[in-house]
């Protein structure tokens, strides 16, 4: 602990193995959206992405 602060200022950095940026962007899209509904929209996500 530095002073009054908990934490250290620091960064993240992640891996998405290839995912296009528009799945990235749903998925963050959908982390406020219930389950069952999330689900749907994936589903369909999916669906469209096949044809």
């Amino acid at each position: 602990v530095c002073g009054k602060q908990v934490w250290a200022p620091t960064y993240c950095v992640v891996s998405c193995g290839g995912a296009s940026l528009d799945v990235i962007k749903q998925y963050i899209e959908n982390q406020n959206t219930p389950p069952s509904e999330r689900a749907v929209k994936t589903s369909r996500a999916l669906s469209q992405k096949k044809d």
